[in-house]
This record gives C-alpha cells, sequence and structure tokens, in this order.
C-alpha cells in the first residue's frame, strides 16, 4: 500500500481528501506538526522516508509552502499542492521550478486523484533513474576556481545545458527544450522533469563552488545562460552523448 504524507494547519479541514486518498486504497498520515519540525530544524524524521508522496494543504501559505519545497525537493518523493483554483501558467512554472509536481483541486473527482498521483510518482521514478545514468562533464577553459570535470551530470542534463550553450545566450522557451530532450517533446510529465533538471544542474555546479546561477529563468518563457556562464563555456567543441 503506498503511503501519503499530507501536511497542513489544520487536521480537520483536511478530511474530505484524506477520505479520498484512502477510497483510493492510500496509507495517508495527517500531520500539522511536523510542518513545525520541518520549518525550525530542516532535518527529516526517519519516518519521512517511508512516504512516497507529500501534498501541501491549502491551509499553508504560498509562503511557507515555498520554503518546505526547498527541503522536500532535494528528496525523490513527489510533491503535490491542495488548492480551489489551479494557478496561473507563470505561477506553475515558478512553483514547478521550486519543486512542486502538480496540484489537487477541490472539484477533483476520485479519477482525477488517482491519475495525477500516478503521474506524479512515474516522473519521481524517471528522475532517479536519470540520475543513475551520471557522465562527467567535459574539461573546458575556464576560470582556475571553477573545476567542471568535477560537476557530474546525467546524459539529459548534459544535453541540456548544451542546448542552451549554442542558442548563445538567447532565451529557449521550455517547449522547445522538450521538444530538443525528448522525442514526444512537450508533455507534462517532461515539463516536469525540465524543472527539476534545471534545479540539479544548478545544484550540483553550486555543490562544487560556483555561487552564481548559471541558468536563468524567464517566469512563463524559458530558461537561458548567465551571460557570464555562456562567456566561459562558449567556445567548447560540440559534446558527444553516452
Amino acid at each position: 500500500m503506498s503511503q501519503i504524507l499530507l501536511l497542513t494547519k489544520n487536521i480537520l479541514s483536511n478530511q474530505v481528501l484524506q477520505e479520498k486518498f484512502q477510497q483510493l486504497n492510500y496509507e495517508v498520515w495527517c500531520s500539522a506538526r511536523l510542518v513545525e519540525q520541518v520549518q525550525q530544524f530542516s532535518t527529516p524524521p526517519t519516518v519521512i522516508q517511508q512516504f512516497q508522496t507529500v501534498v501541501f494543504s491549502k491551509t499553508i501559505s504560498d509562503s511557507e509552502v515555498e520554503g518546505l519545497l526547498e527541503f522536500f525537493s532535494r528528496y525523490s518523493i513527489a510533491i503535490l499542492r491542495e488548492t480551489e483554483t489551479l494557478p496561473s501558467p507563470e505561477e506553475q512554472t515558478k512553483w514547478l521550478e521550486l519543486g512542486m509536481h502538480d496540484w489537487l483541486l477541490e472539484t477533483d473527482n476520485l479519477i482525477d486523484l488517482r491519475e495525477k498521483l500516478s503521474q506524479t510518482k512515474i516522473t519521481v521514478m524517471k528522475n532517479m533513474e536519470s540520475s543513475k545514468r551520471v557522465v562527467s562533464f567535459s574539461k573546458v577553459n575556464v576560470k582556475k576556481d571553477i573545476d567542471p570535470s568535477q560537476v557530474q551530470l546525467t546524459g539529459r542534463e548534459r544535453k541540456l545545458l548544451d542546448v542552451l550553450i549554442k542558442a548563445e545566450g538567447n532565451l529557449i522557451t521550455r517547449t522547445e527544450l522538450c521538444e530538443k530532450i525528448w522525442s514526444d517533446g512537450k508533455t507534462s510529465s517532461n515539463m516536469s522533469q525540465l524543472s527539476c533538471m534545471v534545479n540539479r544542474i544548478k545544484r550540483k555546479f553550486k555543490d562544487h563552488g560556483i555561487e552564481e546561477n548559471i541558468i536563468l529563468t524567464q517566469w512563463g518563457k524559458g530558461y537561458q545562460l548567465s551571460e557570464s556562464f555562456y562567456q566561459q563555456y562558449a567556445e567548447r567543441k560540440q559534446q558527444v552523448y553516452q
């Protein structure tokens, strides 16, 4: 039986949603205290590791969700947000960048919930498989304090970065990137994976001492490389993917 962690500020307000999950044969743990624990200590109790999905209740503010996303997006767990209305396309792009996978609407019936939960878990599994297939970023002529050979990127992450480099610092839309990276082009799953890939690339370079955001996000439009990063990498030869 799959397990869902439902984070809320008021357990009573989420009884209907909890019952819907249970009708779909999910085991649900609804917690208000855990929200405070993560916010205060940023350290997950061991119990979090048993969940495949986390849902942020509508009782939690957007600013609080943003902070929680910073924490939960580090882990291989499907992340959804309960809401009364679907955010605008621009807002969806922003939240996807932060690590959100999908939204649960009050009007969703059991079939809607079933499919959303299933699709987000598939997306997380694809990301996990992709992360296992790491390749080294080829060494290039850059500043001495940056050693790209130490940055491990997956094949798709490397391809994404190369597409942005070939754009010569210009903006590339999310749709265009999906079409260049996946054979089936733009799908909900691929759009979500794209956001996760961008976040992982940024994090990997920061983990190696590169503090600037090498990929800039234009909300509702797409991505482009930062000017300084592009200048350092523009002359490298075309990469061959494994």
